[in-house]
């Protein structure tokens, strides 16, 4: 059949190209270059040009058919993506033009066409682009958000939710680009209008989100970059880590060398005030400069980082009792000694501290380290860690870091086949490392052990054990004494097929408390969730079951709750709705407390048009609330319903 559909192609080729109309020498461009296989004669490019390099942020896309065909029987991917519902389609072949700015140089076009006679034609084009003349890449991408909600009804106490509201978001990122220079500036800007006042941070009015400027020069071996604004800050794991704040960094890289500095500002910072953060002292500022270099093609690096500044009081999302200061210095040294077998990393910090410059303290020295290995041999993974932090030691902004505590941690994992999996885990910390006598040292120990099953497609089984004991010692009193043991018994199940997923979970723990303090107690968590997800729906229910004992107050509780979650589009993806909702009900079992509630909301809406005036995307619906809670002890209910009417309009804009 191949061979007589081939000679059927070669006989025919010719009389189609006779009949078809002639063209002029000079309209080559116009009729496109494709010379030689049946496809390519019968699919022609007309645009862009494919031998030259196109000036525009989004190239119309022509392309000529010279056969019969069908809408449904094209498929074109730009990319790889899927452009085919977004073409404009005729008799003769089809045109496109993005919507957003196409990223500049090549670009491959893969057109599939399935004609009437059922015969299919494939061809690729590559074309090249570039923004402007000037730039290789210049463009700016946002997208304007904008919500109006009014109440259509609600209980007249109830006071946190708004007659009106106005909020209005944009985002936008803009990018230029030539050569070695690269500038990017991305920035969200909202405007807030309420009935009532609203909380801080947040003000009424138009405030400034977040921002950020980039700048780099890049040619290899060199290269150097500042960021302005809102950025995070990740050096050491015992110095500055993940920490988000707003100022600037300013980073050199020259054959493996990187030195990099920073300044902050230490309080968290929203909107317009304080400016790019950078203005200040060190008494409210966070600064510090870090040199890493790269030995033998990246295998071995070290890394020293000095941090300094201060802190003044407590701002949004920070408590600080006081006004604070320090430094630290730390080295880090790691690197893949035997190709993934073996990989090493470790770091010694010294710090210097004042948790109040007010009083008449003087500072605190002290000191952390940790040494941690790791690696892979085939199917066995392992990894163990050892650290000391000292009692005094602390970091500037570096609030989430576990101080005063040292110890060990290990751990191993094996596959089988790639469907047997076991993992292995134990820890041992201790505190007061610096043997304080009015306190005891307490002493953690955790031990897990974890199976899984992957031999059945789509239905993965794994198991779980895991210990803790906190145990104390040295107590100065018998008050001070700690003896817990908890152990965990977990299992899950889970079975995909399609577009349904059904998960089960299960959990049981038992705490034993030995000091006779009374507070021994076990619980037992089930979980069911399915799921069904479809293009244009998807429902996720989750039902679960808790049960709390506690033996020596002969008390048990048990809590039932059921989740649901409800998300579908129709009527050609014109009308969207949301349902979700919790029910909650809670019992003892001595009859002291019987408690149900059920909290709702739901979204119906509907979109006016798209993309009117090439841009605009506005909906109207309808948004409700519906809370209800019931005291069944002592006969108390309270019962809320909001319905609110939604005007939205989603914007996205580019040039």
């Amino acid at each position: 059949m191949k061979k007589k559909s081939l000679l059927l192609q070669c006989v025919t080729l010719p009389l189609l190209i006779l009949l078809s109309s002639p063209v002029p020498a000079g309209a080559a461009a116009e009729e496109g270059r494709s010379t030689g296989s049946p496809s390519r004669m019968m699919i022609q490019l007309l645009a862009p040009d494919t031998e030259s390099i196109t000036i525009s942020k989004r190239p119309e896309v022509r392309c000529r058919i010279n056969a019969p065909f069908s809408a449904g029987g094209l498929l074109v991917l730009l990319d790889g993506t899927d452009i085919t519902g977004m073409l404009d389609i005729d008799a003769r072949g089809f045109s496109y033009r993005p919507l957003q700015v196409l990223p500049p140089g090549e670009h491959n076009l893969s057109i599939t066409v399935t004609t009437t006679d059922r015969k299919e034609l494939q061809q690729t084009f590559t074309f090249s682009t570039r923004h402007t003349a000037e730039f290789e890449e210049a463009y700016s991408e946002n997208n304007l958000s904008l919500i109006y909600e009014s109440v259509l009804e609600k209980p007249d106490d109830l006071t946190y939710t708004p007659h009106s509201r106005f909020d209005a978001n944009l985002q936008s990122t803009a990018r230029l680009k030539e050569g070695p220079w690269a500038a990017s500036f991305t920035t969200n800007i909202r405007f807030l209008d309420r009935s009532i006042p609203i909380p801080p941070p947040e003000k009424k009015g138009l405030n400034l989100s977040n921002y950020l400027f980039r700048l780099k020069y890049e040619k290899q071996p060199f290269e150097i970059g500042a960021d302005i604004g809102d950025i995070q800050l990740n050096e050491t794991l015992n110095t500055v880590q993940f920490l988000a704040r707003r100022g600037g960094t300013l980073y050199l890289k020259y054959k493996g060398f990187r030195i990099n500095s920073f300044v902050v500002h230490s309080s968290q910072v929203f909107g317009f005030r304080e400016g790019m953060g950078l203005e200040g002292t060190s008494d409210d500022h966070i600064m510090g400069v870090s040199l890493e270099k790269q030995f033998t093609a990246g295998n071995l690096r070290m890394k020293g980082v000095y941090v300094t500044g201060g802190e003044k009081g407590s701002s949004f999302g920070i408590y600080s009792p006081g006004n604070r200061k320090g430094e630290v210095l730390g080295v880090l040294l790691s690197g893949d000694l035997i190709e993934q077998k073996l990989n090493a990393e470790a770091e010694v910090d010294f710090s210097r501290f004042d948790t109040d410059t007010s009083d008449e303290f003087s500072p605190e020295h002290d000191t952390a380290w940790r040494v941690k290995l790791g690696g892979y041999a085939g199917n066995f993974s392992y990894s163990g860690t050892y650290e000391y932090v000292g009692a005094d030691y602390e970091v500037i902004g570096n609030q989430g870091f576990q101080k005063d505590r040292t110890g060990f941690s290990l751990n191993g994992g094996i596959t089988f086949n790639q469907i047997h999996s076991i993992n292995v885990s134990y820890s041992v910390f201790h505190d007061n490392v610096e043997g304080d006598d009015l306190y005891p040292t307490i002493y953690t120990y955790q031990g897990s052990l974890n199976y899984s099953f992957n031999g059945i497609p789509g239905l993965p089984i794994s198991l779980g054990y895991q210990r803790g004991v906190s145990d104390s010692r040295d107590e100065p009193g018998p008050d001070y004494l700690v003896h817990n043991e908890t152990d965990t018994f977990s299992a899950s199940i889970s079975y995909a097929r399609g577009r349904w997923n059904l998960a089960f979970q299960g959990s049981h723990s038992i705490q034993n408390d030995r000091t006779g303090g009374g507070n021994d107690s076990t619980t037992t968590t089930l979980t069911f969730t399915p799921s069904y997800f479809s293009d244009n729906f998807s429902v996720t229910p989750n039902f679960s079951f808790n049960r709390s004992r506690f033996p020596n107050n002969h008390l048990r509780t048990d809590t039932y709750t059921v989740n649901l979650d409800i998300r579908g589009r129709t009527y050609h993806q014109r009308v969207s709705y949301e349902l979700g909702g919790t029910y909650n009900r809670v019992k003892a079992r001595d009859g002291s407390s019987e408690i149900d509630t059920l909290n709702t909301n739901f979204r119906i809406s509907y979109l006016l048009a798209r993309n009117l005036w090439g841009y605009v995307n506005p909906s109207v619906g309808i948004r409700g609330l519906y809370n209800k809670s019931n005291d069944r002890v002592s006969s108390g209910e309270n019962e809320e319903l909001v319905l609110l009417l939604v005007l939205t309009a989603d914007i996205p804009f580019s040039f």
